[in-house]
């Protein structure tokens, strides 16, 4: 199918889900929301799929001209049938478009953590990288599918999945994001050094389990 992925910016691309679309042949085109800006925004129903990715900005709070835009885009998809991946911020996206609120969340989670799988295990509790500071309520008729002690952090309406984790890091992406991130970990107490030696030696294990879970989601696609 035709898969879109939104990208926020630069240096969250799409990683493992990009690498997952191509071995599964589908074809991936990319939208850079603060290239579309304000608008016009394509049609949602030209794509099979959409999948908007993560970001430093924040749904509920940031002055940015193409996060409201996006999240009209994500509810008119959903609305047509198109199902949404949302990843981090896009999982924020996605519950804002669906009637969830997103707002800060009580500390910034981020690391690789495990999970509550919930609904019969849909999404296996990992482990998962996580880097976010916001966070969002179900929305109406969500079904959550895992939660960390913080908060929720998967959900389903229809086909559309909301995630709260990035299953697409790769150990180039969480190298690049520990890097510049590095007040931000000293000022939680986060060990740079060892998310980067879990990142790298779990690597293998967590492509398997990455592509696993897109697998089951685009399951649900057709």
């Amino acid at each position: 199918m035709d898969l879109c992925i939104v990208e926020q910016q630069a240096d969250a691309p799409a990683g493992l889900l990009a690498a997952w679309a191509v071995e599964r042949g589908h074809r991936v085109t990319t939208l850079r929301a603060p290239e579309l800006g304000a608008g016009p925004w394509p049609d949602p129903t030209r794509y099979g799929a959409i999948a908007p990715l993560g970001a430093e900005h924040s749904v509920h709070a940031s002055p940015d001209p193409w996060i409201a835009p996006q999240v009209a885009f994500l509810r008119a998809a959903h609305e047509a049938g198109v199902p949404v991946l949302g990843l981090c911020f896009g999982g924020q996206a996605l519950a804002a478009a669906l009637g969830g609120e997103v707002r800060r969340a009580p500390a910034p989670e981020i690391g690789w953590v495990r999970l509550q799988s919930l609904d019969g295990g849909a999404v296996p509790p990992g482990p998962w990288f996580s880097w976010h500071e916001d966070t969002f309520t179900l929305p109406p008729g969500a079904v959550e599918l895992a939660r960390s002690p913080a908060c929720p952090h998967a959900f389903r309406v229809g086909p559309s999945v909301g995630l709260q984790f990035h299953p697409e890091v790769t150990p180039e992406i969480v190298d690049g994001w520990v890097r510049d991130g590095r007040a931000t970990l000293a000022a939680n107490g986060v060990d740079a050094a060892a998310i980067r030696a879990q990142t790298r030696d779990g690597a293998a294990a967590h492509r398997v389990r990455a592509f696993a879970l897109f697998d089951a989601i685009a399951a649900r696609w057709a």
